[in-house]
This record gives structure tokens, C-alpha cells and sequence, in this order.
């Protein structure tokens, strides 16, 4: 689908986007359902959404989403929130091993029609977690898409949003569309498309999520770990590319999550950190400055079941 297809004919990148996930190595064929998807936190079976499905979401929110598709979001996404982080994370190391081994692993590019730069791989450490992170996702601690990152927000453990038929329009997957931003503009590079202005780098998830509760980004809402990884794996078997490289300035803020712990309220990053070479996953505190340069954040239109409001 691009900016000035009709919202309703979206079965084309349905296909592609099935396509994508099935190479992704996320999917296995679940025995009672029959059909493709994952296997839950809570060990049921979440099947993918069909296409009739995902035509109807579209039908039902057909003016907004023909703005939103004004605005760049023209990229069919579909995420298993379901799938436990500890099983995508080990997907998502096996596929960047293979690739090393392959030599097939490479720099994230602007257009398809740069040049291909091999980057190394710590076959040693190729994902690694921040401790209090891990141990964050094992308690099912981390609270998905918080109203507000001080005080006392109000969200969803990882066990909820998987029905929260606002987050996830189909039991535990989220289908939404994005912009297609291999690399995150830079401050001063963002472009103004149909009156809203791209998320530039360098801000803090307090500022992002502040920009986020004004008008022209009405019903975004901020990435997850769990499509950190899934765009990850998508682009890595697409492409060879790695995805969020910090040397870019392009590793992301995951405001979709937050947690608060003792000495802070912090909020989830992913990155490929090319020196080492591997992804690091951890967090930092939501109005932290220090780190911010080479961060920032991209946003999902997901599609709630039922009317929009």
C-alpha cells in the first residue's frame, strides 16, 4: 500500500506482509488451530489475523486511516505481542548467527540503491539484555503503552494487552500501519507530511510522548521490544541489513513500555551496536538528556476492534 491507495484495498500488503512474517521464523504451525501463529505467555495458541479480517478493520476506520495515510504511514504491520520476548530474542540471535556465518549481514541503508557495508558479529553475546530488563520481562513487570511516563501510569501488563482489543485487534496481535523510515530522521530532517511533522532524533521519551498527545499524531502510539525485534528480523531476512544502528544516530525508544523501579522510571531501548556487533536491549530513564542524540522514536496507527474515538 502507498500514501495514495484507497485504505480499503489492502489485501496486496497483507500477502506481503505474511510473507515477510513467515520468513521471519516467528511463525510455526499451531496444532489445534490448524493455521499459522504463535504460541502465548500463557501457553495458547494465537493464530494469525486472516485477511477478511484485517479488510473489514480498515473498512471500519476508513477516514481516519486515509489521513494517517496522508501523513507516510503507508506500511502494513502485524505483531505477535503474544509471543513470549525470550523465544523472539532467540529467534532473532539464530537468524543474525546465520547470517554471520553466511557473510550476508550488513549496514542498514537509506535506499536499496546504496552500497551493501558487511558489519562483524560477537558470536559470543549476539543479543544482549540489560539484567533488570530480563528480569523485568521474566515477572511480566514491563507495562505496555502507558497514558502518561511520571506519577502513576495507567496501561497493561504483557498479559492484558493481549486482549485489550484497543492494542490488539485480534487476541494478542497487533495490526496497524507505519511509516517506512529504515533510518530516523536526524533533528532538522524531518519532513511535514499532510500537516504532521516526522519524529526527528534526540529527544527524550517524556518529549516524544508529549508530542504524541497533540493533534496531528492522533491514535499513534510508540513501539514495543516485541516489534523492535520482529521489524529486526523482517529487514535482517529482506535484506541482510541490521536495523536501529546506534552508530546512525537510529537506535529506538520503545514507548510502548515503561517500568518503574526503585530509582527511576525508565523506558525500553533497542539497538545494533556496530563496534561489538550485536543487538543490546536495556533501558534508561524517560527524561534523560545524556543519551539522547542517537535515539529516537517511530510510532504504529494500530487498529482497535470495533469504532475508533
Amino acid at each position: 500500500m502507498h500514501a495514495n491507495t484507497n485504505p480499503l484495498h489492502v489485501r496486496e500488503e497483507y500477502d506481503r506482509c505474511t510473507a515477510d512474517l513467515q520468513r521471519s521464523g516467528l511463525l510455526s504451525h499451531l496444532p489445534v488451530s490448524g493455521c499459522f501463529g504463535v504460541t502465548g505467555v500463557d501457553g495458547k495458541e494465537y493464530p494469525m489475523p486472516s485477511p477478511g479480517f484485517v479488510e473489514e478493520l480498515f473498512a471500519q476506520h476508513t477516514e481516519w486511516l486515509s489521513m494517517k495515510i496522508a501523513q507516510g504511514f503507508s506500511r502494513l504491520e502485524m505483531t505477535p505481542l503474544a509471543m513470549p520476548l525470550r523465544e523472539m530474542m532467540q529467534v532473532l540471535e539464530e537468524a543474525i548467527l546465520a547470517h554471520g556465518a553466511d557473510h550476508t549481514i550488513f549496514q542498514t541503508r537509506r535506499s536499496s540503491a546504496d552500497p551493501l557495508h558487511p558489519v562483524r558479529v560477537n558470536t559470543s553475546k549476539t543479543v544482549w539484555v540489560w539484567e533488570t530488563l530480563r528480569l523485568a520481562i521474566e515477572a511480566d513487570e514491563l507495562i505496555y503503552f502507558p497514558e502518561e511516563s511520571a506519577g502513576h501510569p495507567r496501561g497493561n501488563s504483557k498479559a492484558e494487552v493481549i486482549h485489550n482489543l484497543r492494542i490488539c485487534a485480534v487476541p494478542g496481535w497487533s495490526v496497524g500501519l507505519a511509516e517506512e523510515l529504515p533510518l530516523l530522521p536526524g533533528p532538522g530532517e524531518g519532513a511535514t507530511i499532510a500537516g504532521r511533522k516526522q519524529l526527528e532524533t534526540g529527544l527524550s521519551p517524556r518529549e516524544y510522548l508529549q508530542i504524541l498527545r497533540t493533534p496531528p499524531y492522533l491514535g499513534e502510539t510508540g513501539r514495543t521490544l516485541e516489534e523492535f525485534i520482529t521489524e529486526s528480523l523482517i529487514r535482517l531476512e529482506n535484506t541482510g541489513e541490521v536495523s536501529h544502528d546506534i552508530h546512525d544516530s537510529n537506535a529506538l525508544w520503545c514507548l510502548g513500555q515503561y517500568q518503574k523501579i526503585p530509582y527511576a522510571e525508565v523506558v525500553p531501548t533497542g539497538r545494533w551496536i556496530r563496534d561489538l556487533g550485536r543487538v543490546r536491549l536495556d533501558m534508561h530513564r524517560t527524561g534523560n538528556k545524556k543519551c539522547t542524540k542517537a535515539i529516537g522514536a517511530s510510532t504504529i496507527v494500530r487498529l482497535p476492534s470495533g469504532t475508533f474515538s
